[in-house]
């Protein structure tokens, strides 16, 4: 798209990601695709994490074609504040098949798209992003890139849980106690009841 916007922040909700990404269209943020501006957006929201290690997965067919920031600024922004950039990039070079469902009318277009996929400029952005370059040919190439990506992000997390088991009724039997004497008190020596 030629906006960027953080449509889910930083979750392990798998349930509430995979919602949100199936409610995302085609062209629902704008046409083109701003690279500069999706990446830059992610440095963003990653730079106030105290995570031990951030990186940013940019999936994307390499052309950019839209938005003020180059990408390469917007890598390098990233290395700056230790966070590594992975491209994959999806597609192939000449003439593709293509469906696109207008979001504005609902039309469906389809036909065929001469595509200028390029690897160099998602190399670069990897190289500058201090990650690794995949280029994804089938969804087998996509889930092994993956899980390198998670392998070499891989934090070990120690975990410490405290269990207190602390009876709390003596505090109410002696509470009770208070507020039932001073009820006594007030109706029988202030107020003078029988």
């Amino acid at each position: 798209a030629s906006e960027a916007a953080a449509i889910v922040p930083p979750t392990v909700d798998h349930e509430l990601f995979l919602r949100r990404l199936d409610s995302l269209v085609t062209g629902g943020l704008g046409e083109g695709t701003a690279l500069g501006i999706g990446l830059s957006s992610a440095v963003y929201h990653l730079i106030a994490s105290s995570a031990p290690k951030k990186c940013i997965v940019l999936i994307t067919d390499g052309e950019n074609n839209a938005g003020s920031i180059h990408p390469d600024t917007a890598a390098n922004l990233a290395a700056q504040n230790g966070i590594t950039v992975y491209t994959f990039g999806i597609g192939t070079k000449g003439t593709v098949p293509i469906e696109y469902v207008d979001p504005n009318s609902g039309k469906v277009h389809s036909g065929y798209y001469d595509s200028e996929f390029d690897s160099s400029s998602l190399e670069e952005i990897a190289l500058a992003g201090g990650g690794t370059y995949f280029g994804i040919e089938s969804t087998a190439a996509f889930a092994e890139a993956l899980n390198s990506v998670s392998r070499k992000q891989n934090v070990l997390q120690t975990f410490h849980y405290k269990s207190s088991n602390r009876q709390l009724y003596s505090y109410f039997l002696i509470f009770s106690a208070i507020v039932f004497f001073a009820a006594w008190f007030i109706r029988r020596i202030l107020l003078k009841e029988i």
